[in-house]
């Protein structure tokens, strides 16, 4: 690599001048630029159709969402006949299902029953409830 000296070796123009009288004028430039005159702001939330316009998109939003969460479907759930019949015999006693028959029911209740005698037999042996049936 060759050795070059700073102070002896010509020197090299950058091409990049400024303009003539470019520092003396550019004060005058920025005062004028900083007089000029004010434009008038109008704030934003000092107009009623602002408010407006925001108080109707906030009750649009509360409608919406309440509509939508209100609207969503209810997942279908199949019950078998075994889980209906083993809630209805925790839950619901024979009380409370005759307080909900009226006359009609009862009566064809009593035509769609048909009893034998060794139908009732038969139902007294396996319960061992005989001696309170004969007692009455």
């Amino acid at each position: 690599m060759k050795k070059f000296n700073l102070e002896n070796d010509p020197k090299i123009t950058s091409g990049f001048t400024t303009p003539d009288q470019y520092f003396e004028q550019m004060e005058a430039r920025i005062m004028d630029r900083l007089s000029a005159p004010e434009t008038k702001v109008i704030p934003l939330w000092h107009r009623s159709s602002v408010w407006m316009s925001s108080i109707a998109a906030t009750l649009l939003l509360a409608g919406g969402l309440t509509i939508y969460y209100n609207n969503q479907p209810i997942p279908a759930t199949s019950l078998d006949d075994a889980t209906v019949e083993t809630y209805l015999q925790a839950n619901v006693n024979s009380y409370d299902l005759i307080q909900h028959l009226d006359e009609s029911d009862i009566q064809a209740l009593e035509k769609s029953i048909v009893l034998n005698n060794d139908a009732v037999e038969a139902y007294l042996s396996d319960h061992n409830n005989l001696d309170l049936y004969l007692n009455e």
